[in-house]
């Protein structure tokens, strides 16, 4: 592997770097940054294509792991005050990388799923990028076959989304930039039953019988699902809660539910 240092701000790949950290730019090049050796790694061993990395010179001197060697033929260095111009927080992680954006469509996902049995997670309009990566994350751990977001989302490569989705986001199926109508349409056509999770939901999520098939509709933090979205569903359920306490974070029900899904007898 080679190393290289940069030094220059001017730098074309530095420059590349910093136009990353705005959505059209991310888009318009099908790219996306990665900001954290552990995602790094993931994306590795997930076979991400990986463009380009740039590390802190102090990240550099305290050592690599050796995956990099095995990944990548060129190393990129540059100095502290340097490097924290492409990071996207106010403390970097000492490594930021170029990585290549998958092709995430409604067709692309649902040709992934088990027809016979299968949870997914349907977003409509979320705008929280912590948020998303976090429901991405809880999603593949409770064993969803996929995720769905609708037009009008946050990004799916927005640099905290990356950040806090922890390489959940190379392994679950994602669709993004997708019509309601069409969403609905799609999961009518392979009997998967919708569930709304709602404040209005006139039952508890534990006292539903859950099918083979099965999509959990979330909405947007602070107004909910539209009626648009709960049209949709067969069946909208809410989650109980003590005191005066109106309702949870939406990746934290999403959690919630997902987890008593995955775990529902009779699936």
């Amino acid at each position: 592997m080679r190393i290289v240092t940069l030094s220059s701000p001017s730098n074309p790949l530095l420059k590349r770097i910093r136009s990353l950290h705005e959505r059209q730019a991310r888009h318009k090049a099908g790219l996306f940054l990665i900001e954290s050796e552990t995602v790094l790694l993931e994306a590795f061993a997930k076979d991400v294509q990986i463009e380009a990395v740039v590390v802190d010179r102090e990240y550099f001197e305290r050592g690599f792991p050796e995956t990099f060697d095995d990944n990548l033929l060129e190393l990129n260095v540059c100095e502290s005050a340097l490097f924290k111009t492409l990071a996207t927080t106010s403390t970097p992680s000492g490594v930021v990388a170029i990585a290549r954006a998958a092709d995430h469509t409604l067709e692309n996902l649902l040709q992934t799923i088990d027809q016979d049995q299968v949870t997914l997670v349907v977003c409509e309009n979320l705008q929280d990028p912590g948020n998303l990566g976090t429901i991405i994350r809880t999603a593949l751990a409770f064993g969803a076959g996929g995720l769905i977001l609708t037009r009008g989302s946050v990004d799916i490569y927005n640099p905290k989304v990356v950040r806090s989705a922890m390489g959940a986001l190379f392994q679950l199926p994602v669709a993004v930039n997708v019509e309601l109508a069409q969403c609905g349409q799609e999961l009518k056509e392979l009997s998967i039953e919708v569930i709304a999770l709602s404040a209005r939901g006139e039952q508890s999520f534990v006292d539903v019988k859950y099918g083979a098939k099965v999509a959990l509709l979330l909405g947007n933090e602070a107004g909910g699902l539209t009626p648009e979205a709960e049209a949709l569903a067969a069946i909208a359920v809410n989650i109980p809660m003590h005191g005066d306490v109106e309702s949870l974070n939406v990746a934290i029900a999403a959690g919630v539910v997902l987890f008593h899904v995955s775990n529902a007898p009779l699936r």
